[in-house]
């Protein structure tokens, strides 16, 4: 179970605070050290601690609360984690063993966000079957337009290609459904080890955007639609658009909801249509230019 709690854990790290070395899986990487107190539990493998229940001195800290509500304004993502942990963010099984190690959770007074984690929740439950293998992460406190999931491509794939679906808004509208399908600018990365898949992923952009056959370029139902530096409506429900590379825009595809009604359900039918795309991210490709 304490392997559970870890990889459970580790989904409510922002992506971009993973640190610089080892993997962005969520199974832990050399030994798992637990340590138990009366009120708190602390997991910690070689690259991150977290901590769930009172107390502090873990890189990720969790409190245990009866219902889940906003611990802090953000947007220091580290230390407290701006939403506590209820029971009803964990399986059952994972919940009832918890309660065994450090007690019953807290109440705690505050903003509820049971409503955004039960929206979250819905999302993965509904994409997680179509994007098997794919890691995901959640982002409250990276920008102040959104909130979801970045689900990141699987590691055996040697892409940095991720997704960021959940909820988007700005000062001309409400928060409503928002997805991005979008790939690490070239040459901009955190790590040494992203160099290699960067390439790649350069190369794989190619080829979705290709005149020929390039499944974004029959998506967009134009094999001419990267040429010029413009988005592209697509006919499906939302704002949904095609952005070509030469925008230097590195979302390939930008779409937007009509409302924050059935989002999750609007999420699957936006990754459907995304599904040959996403399937030749598998794919390493050889032997094309950018020019």
């Amino acid at each position: 179970m304490e392997h559970l709690l870890f990889a459970r854990l580790w989904e409510e790290v922002d992506f971009d605070d993973h640190p610089h070395s080892g993997g962005h899986g969520p199974e832990p990487e050399g030994e798992l050290t637990v340590t138990c107190t009366g009120d708190s539990i602390c997991v910690q493998d070689t690259r991150f601690s977290f901590l769930i229940g009172a107390g502090d001195g873990a890189d990720s800290i969790h409190r245990w609360t009866t219902h889940s509500v906003q611990m802090n304004d953000g947007p220091a993502r580290m230390g407290v984690h701006r939403w506590s942990i209820s029971p009803s963010c964990l399986s059952a099984e994972l919940s009832n063993w918890l309660i065994e190690k450090i007690g019953e959770p807290k109440h705690q007074p505050g903003k509820s966000v049971a409503q955004h984690r039960e929206l979250l929740d819905q999302i993965r439950n509904r994409l997680s079957p179509i994007l098997s293998e794919w890691t995901w992460h959640l982002e409250i406190d990276n920008k102040a337009d959104r909130m979801g999931w970045y689900v990141r491509a699987p590691n055996s794939w040697r892409s940095l290609f991720t997704i960021f679906v959940g909820l988007g808004w700005n000062q001309n509208f409400p928060p409503r459904g928002f997805l991005l399908f979008e790939r690490a600018p070239p040459g901009e990365l955190d790590r040494e080890d992203e160099d290699e898949p960067n390439r790649l992923d350069g190369l794989r952009t190619v080829a979705l955007c290709n005149a020929s056959r390039g499944a974004l370029s029959l998506l967009a139902g134009d094999m001419m639609w990267a040429a010029e530096a413009r988005p592209l409506a697509l006919g499906l429900p939302g704002d949904v658009e095609l952005w070509p590379p030469s925008m230097g825009r590195w979302p390939l595809l930008h779409a937007r909801s009509e409302s924050i009604e059935d989002v999750a359900e609007w999420a699957v039918v936006i990754v459907d249509a995304l599904q040959p795309a996403i399937s030749t991210l598998s794919a390493t490709i050889e032997g094309l230019s950018w020019h």
